[in-house]
């Protein structure tokens, strides 16, 4: 079996970016929006996949990816917590629907959230 160890979605249907679009500019307009949905229908996945990841995985001889979003449009430093969760969510949604739809094809990575501040024990906090 030959894996690819490092795929992004770089190729997701127009309904995620439009999801994100309303939400950066409900964030200009200080009325943050709430979670709501991404409507992307299975076919729309499907299509997305087929001319692209399934296509070079094909052609390069590749049985399976690890999957994950697209890198660069994670943007943890853009909104707050909320806001990165929210996207985070719908990101690693599609993922996981993709892996649904192609079991033998994919498997998944996350995006992980922006978080407010990284936790570092402090000496004081370890077992001694």
């Amino acid at each position: 079996m030959i894996i690819d160890c490092h795929g992004h979605y770089t190729t997701a249907p127009p309904g995620l970016q439009a999801w994100r679009d309303h939400q950066l500019a409900a964030l200009k307009s200080s009325s943050p929006a709430s979670k709501g949905s991404v409507t992307i229908s299975d076919d729309e996945i499907r299509e997305s996949l087929e001319g692209a990841q399934l296509k070079l995985q094909r052609e390069r001889g590749t049985d399976l990816t690890i999957f994950s979003p697209r890198a660069s449009a994670m943007a943890h430093h853009i909104g707050d917590k909320t806001t990165s969760l929210h996207w985070t969510e719908h990101c690693n949604d599609l993922i996981h629907r993709v892996c649904s739809l192609y079991p033998d094809n994919f498997v998944g990575v996350c995006q992980r959230r922006r978080r407010s501040r990284w936790r570092i024990a402090s000496p004081s906090s370890s077992a001694a």
